[in-house]
C-alpha cells in the first residue's frame, strides 16, 4: 500500500536544539554501544515527538564527521505506541489483542499513519524488538541520501523493557495528556 509522503523534518542538533524544542528524555541503546555510546534524545515541538541521535563517523583516515539520524511522529503517537505494543502481550482471546501470528499493526494518529512492527533483529544482531514507523516519512539521516523507506524507529526487547525505553514512551505519553505540552 502506498501512503502519501510528509517532507522530511528539518534535522536538529541535539545537543543544541533551536529555541523551542523541548527536551522530554533520552536513553541509551546498550545493545549497540559496543563500539561507541547510542544515545538518543527525545523532544517535543509544535505537536510532534522528535527522537534523534548524533553520532561521530569516521571512516580509515577521511576526516570524520557528525551523522544525525531523526525520526518524527505526532505526539500523541506515544501513547498509541504504548497501547499498541501493549496488544502483543494481551491473552489470544481478550478482544484488543493482536492476533497471533500478526507482526505489525497500523494505525492513523493526527493524520499520519503510524506502525508497530515486531522483528527478529531489531534491536542488533539477535536480538528481537519492536519498531516504531511512521509510514508518511521517509528514513532520513545527514550522511545517507534519503531513501524509498518508510521511518522505522528500531528498539530491541531489553533497551526496551528492561533498559527503561518503554517507561520513557510512557511517561511521556502521560505529559503530553496532562498537558504539559
Amino acid at each position: 500500500m502506498k501512503y502519501s509522503k510528509l517532507p522530511p523534518w528539518p534535522f536538529i542538533d541535539p545537543e543544541n536544539p533551536p529555541e523551542g524544542y523541548l527536551k522530554v528524555g533520552e536513553s541509551l541503546d546498550q545493545a549497540r554501544s559496543t563500539y561507541a555510546p547510542q544515545l538518543w534524545y527525545f523532544f517535543v515541538y509544535e505537536g510532534r515527538l522528535i527522537i534523534v541521535k548524533k553520532e561521530w563517523i569516521q571512516f580509515d583516515d577521511e576526516p570524520g564527521e557528525y551523522a544525525i539520524r531523526q525520526y518524527e511522529y505526532p505526539i500523541a503517537g506515544a501513547r498509541w505506541f504504548v497501547d499498541t505494543v501493549e496488544r502483543f502481550f494481551l491473552p489470544p482471546d481478550h478482544p484488543n489483542a493482536v492476533p497471533r501470528g500478526k507482526l505489525n499493526v497500523r494505525g492513523e494518529v493526527d493524520g499520519e499513519t503510524l506502525g508497530v512492527t515486531r522483528g527478529t533483529w531489531y534491536g542488533g544482531d539477535h536480538i528481537p524488538g519492536y519498531s516504531f514507523d511512521n509510514l508518511n516519512r521517509i528514513e532520513h539521516s545527514t550522511v545517507l541520501p534519503e531513501g524509498a523507506y518508510c521511518q522505522m524507529f528500531e528498539m530491541g526487547d531489553p533497551w526496551l523493557f528492561q533498559d527503561g525505553l518503554f517507561d520513557l514512551f510512557k511517561e511521556i505519553a502521560q505529559r503530553h495528556e496532562n498537558g504539559e505540552f
